[in-house]
């Protein structure tokens, strides 16, 4: 049996001239909270559409299960739940009467209601009136709603939209567990990499409907080469003197970035020194996740 429950080959979907999925390629492991990282308009929701069967590719194939969800599309949708943009809900029913409803159209058994409202913490307010839940709570009890079923993939497309930090915190949380709690893989579609850095087993990184990236996030932190950072008198002329040394040398408002890392910062501290330069300060520098993240979307924008 396949070890990855989300397959996809060269996926692809194409609106007359629009392309907003180009043959994306994810393999989404079993048991792992998989973040699925973009800008706005990447292409991240039309993807989960057709993961879900909701839209059709133009070409190219997803995998659920290890089965063709073309043609297992009923038997694969018993098995995952969803909660796609905004959770839809009956402002007028309680949390409980909301959730019931789901159970009614899944014929799922009354205790996924307890359960999923203790997974996503509503118990106590299964009761009230839906229109009265914050929006964290409406964001929990979609999620609830998705837990119905006992569904063994779980697919949330920016489920933290629009909450303050504490709602954030909340649902971060929450996602986190699912995994262990309900024996269940989680994919999460976000396009603030903070969040999916801090929940995610392994990421995808998709701009312009193109996979730039698959892997764990240290994969992505070590794409980005080390330099040493000098400050240090007269710039230009250490800059020369380094350049002729051999050292690949970038100069930015009159700091020096050299391409080296640690275990050469002595060597050059050393030369500068023995040829009359003051320096004031050295330090390795790496580039944040964040800064990856970013230079990669700007690059992909830019072809």
């Amino acid at each position: 049996m396949t070890a990855f429950v989300i397959e996809t080959n060269n996926l692809t979907k194409t609106f007359k001239e629009f392309k907003p999925v180009d043959a994306l390629s994810l393999q989404v492991k079993k048991g792992e909270v998989y973040g699925f990282l973009g800008p706005n308009g990447a292409g991240k929701t039309t993807t989960i559409r057709m993961l879900l069967g909701l839209v059709r590719p133009t070409k190219g194939e997803v995998r659920i299960f290890g089965k063709p969800l073309e043609r297992y599309r009923l038997e694969i949708a018993r098995k995952v739940g969803s909660m796609v943009e905004t959770p839809s809900y009956y402002g007028h029913l309680t949390g409980y009467e909301n959730l019931e409803i789901t159970r009614k159209l899944l014929d799922a058994d009354r205790k996924d209601i307890d359960q999923a409202l203790e997974i996503v913490r509503l118990t106590e307010w299964r009761n009230k009136k839906v229109k009265t839940y914050s929006l964290g709570m409406k964001q929990r009890l979609g999620i609830a709603q998705a837990l119905i079923g006992r569904p063994e993939m779980l697919i949330l497309d920016e489920p933290t939209n629009g909450l303050d930090p504490a709602g954030i915190h909340e649902i971060r949380d929450l996602i986190v567990t699912l995994p262990e709690q309900m024996n269940m893989t989680v994919l999460v579609s976000s396009h603030i990499l903070q969040e999916v850095e801090r929940i995610a087993d392994r990421v995808g990184i998709i701009n312009r409907g193109k996979l730039l990236f698959q892997g764990e996030l240290a994969e992505l932190q070590n794409r980005s080469r080390a330099k040493i950072y000098v400050e240090a008198d007269r710039p230009d002329e250490a800059a020369r003197m380094l350049f002729n040394a051999g050292y690949r040398i970038e100069k930015k408002e009159g700091a020096l970035y050299i391409d080296a890392d640690k275990s050469q910062a002595a060597e050059i501290n050393r030369s500068l020194i023995l040829n009359g330069y003051d320096v004031s300060h050295i330090s390795e520098e790496r580039k944040t996740l964040e800064d990856i993240f970013l230079e990669m979307t700007r690059e992909a924008q830019s072809v």
